[in-house]
């Protein structure tokens, strides 16, 4: 209860320092900007424009208004689309499908290697034949992942110019200028009007909502995602057990996701997590811990700030506790955020791939949006159909 009093304290803390620093006044945010153009801040910035290397909601975002898909996803129903693909169909083990630029996909499945298949071969330009070790109805869904996009093909923007700081698309008259900025300075653009989106910066969501300037153009939302803790198998399992046991989802939840995604307690299961049968595991995991081989768990750095930030408050907690867990050294476990790689609930835990798995917390996205910009809507896996968005 120490614990959970001294995070909730904090988090008033945090709240109250963030909305302290909030302009003087009820000054709504200005509509203005330039016609036909979007401005946006994103955290992390995909680099080199590669699909196969997009990781985290940024680089996915940015990589699909660049690249295109073989198939896409409907962003409200989660339906097949057609994208580079038209029509697709199964006999057996074996798909046919009709694509445009069939020979630069076929290229791009062998690369990227995102489903163990037999055979992969683009029969012309406009037919390709997918081959698996056994028949597999959601292969149409791994097909609308951004790894699956072929980098020379157009997408939905095209390219103008791009470095690791700003990139810049059009398409039919309307501009995207991407910069990379951390998400406080992306706070003080977004204010000052410079930027149309802009991420919620971390510990500020509920002082967000509190502020009048801000508080009508926050948009959150809950993703098919989760932050999770991954052990190699130089990690034993009774330890392994007992990290799942021990972790501090509570004040996670209060101080990363700040109350709006619920901990998660599996991959599969999205519902509200069970106190009671935790607290049990909880209290026999401390008669555990004496016993386990005395090793040291080293947790690799992530570079994102938010969960570098949360696997400090778990490592403190299982410091607490007795166990060995340490940030930085020779890793043998990580933490990480989870997406699924299409908008489906059994897409997540598939996307384990079998690793010694920790859930933490299902994850969420804050962003500030522009009162201008019309369309604008994110999907369950974060990404942004700029295609479809205005900026008048």
């Amino acid at each position: 209860m120490g614990r959970r009093a001294a995070a909730l304290a904090l988090l008033a803390l945090l709240v109250a320092g963030c909305h302290s620093s909030a302009p003087n006044g009820h000054e709504s945010l200005s509509a203005a900007g330039p016609s036909g153009v979007v401005r946006i801040g994103l955290a992390q910035l995909l680099w080199p424009l590669d699909p196969t290397h997009a990781r985290g909601r940024d680089e996915l975002t940015l990589a699909r208004a660049l690249f295109a898909t073989p198939l896409r996803t409907d962003p409200e129903s989660g339906a097949l689309l057609p994208g580079l693909c038209s029509a697709w169909s199964a006999k057996g083990a074996a798909w046919r499908l009709r694509c445009r630029h069939a020979g630069a996909i076929a290229t791009q499945l062998r690369r990227a290697r995102l489903f163990p298949a037999r055979r992969i071969r683009a029969l012309d330009e406009r037919r390709l034949v997918i081959v698996l070790p056994a028949p597999k109805a959601e292969l149409p869904y791994l097909l609308t992942q951004v790894g699956a996009a072929p980098p020379g093909v157009p997408g939905p923007f095209r390219l103008i110019s791009a470095s690791p700081e700003r990139v810049v698309a059009e398409r039919r008259g309307l501009r995207l200028e991407v910069r990379k900025v951390e998400p406080r300075a992306a706070l003080t653009l977004f204010r000052a009007g410079r930027l149309d989106e802009a991420p919620v910066p971390l510990g500020d969501l509920r002082a967000s909502r509190l502020d009048p300037q801000l508080a009508g153009v926050i948009r959150v939302r809950r993703l098919l995602a989760a932050d999770i803790a991954v052990f190699d198998d130089t990690v034993p399992t009774e330890v392994r057990h007992v990290y799942d046991a021990t972790a501090d989802r509570a004040d996670y939840q209060a101080l990363v996701p700040e109350f709006e995604a619920p901990p998660a307690e599996s991959l599969s299961d999205r519902g509200p997590p069970k106190a009671s049968a935790a607290v049990i595991a909880l209290r026999e995991a401390r008669k555990e811990i004496p016993s386990l081989p005395p090793i040291a768990v080293r947790f690799s750095a992530p570079r994102e700030p938010e969960l570098a930030y949360g696997l400090d408050l778990l490592v403190a907690a299982w410091r607490d506790l007795g166990l060995g867990a340490v940030v930085g050294g020779p890793a043998a476990a990580r933490f990480e955020r989870l997406f699924a790689p299409y908008p489906q609930a059994a897409a997540l835990p598939a996307a384990a791939r079998g690793q010694l798995v920790v859930p933490i917390a299902w994850a969420v996205d804050a962003r500030l949006v522009s009162p201008r910009l019309r369309g604008w809507r994110e999907d369950a896996l974060g990404t942004v159909d700029y295609t479809r968005v205005s900026a008048p």
